[in-house]
């Protein structure tokens, strides 16, 4: 391994979002009512759910969405996860999967929320696992030196970075590490 990186799961992305909530079964809609318990109000992007709640996407200053919706009672957590969690594990690995593509990396869906990575263009390959409470977590194997923080655009765009640990593959140099498989040869 050369990193581990964990994130919070932040959604910045609607296209995304539609892709994640299609294979959930619900789909965004934009300037409609959404229903609360207090009432109904029209939003710019509305998740609509079966029964009696809605969930508004709320743009926020920062350029993330915000999920705001009555999760009293457990009505929005049956299509969506306690506070959201579900639908941002979902994201995740929809905008994961995008990410990487963009980047020209090799994805490989293992299920469950597991991801592998293979980064054609170095070896390395890197395991990220979505897990069902909306964080993330990322270890990079296989590569020497800091090639395995070329990554890291792909780890940004996919929330809040909220640690990062480097091990001693990190630290290897990779003209140390090709001249010593040189000089076994």
């Amino acid at each position: 391994m050369s990193h581990f990186t964990k994130i919070t799961a932040e959604i910045r992305d609607l296209d995304v979002l539609k892709q994640a909530l299609k294979k959930m079964n619900l789909t965004l809609e934009k300037n409609t009512n959404c229903r609360y318990y207090y009432g109904a109000e029209v939003r710019e992007n509305v998740i609509k759910l079966p029964g009696v709640y809605d969930v508004a996407v709320e743009a926020q200053s920062d350029g993330t969405y915000a999920l705001d919706a009555d999760f009293y009672e457990g009505h929005v957590a049956k299509y969506i996860g306690a506070n959201g969690e579900e639908l941002l594990r979902q994201y995740s690995i929809e905008k994961l999967k995008k990410e990487a593509k963009n980047h020209g990396y090799k994805v490989y869906d293992k299920g469950n929320g597991i991801l592998k990575i293979l980064d054609t263009k170095r070896a390395g390959k890197i395991e990220i696992e979505c897990l069902p409470n909306g964080k993330i977590e990322i270890k990079t194997s296989e590569y020497k030196g800091k090639s395995c923080m070329n990554f890291e655009i792909i780890e940004k765009a996919l929330g809040r970075i909220d640690s990062t640990k480097k091990t001693p593959e990190y630290y290897k140099s990779e003209k140390a590490t090709a001249q010593v498989r040189m000089e076994v040869n």
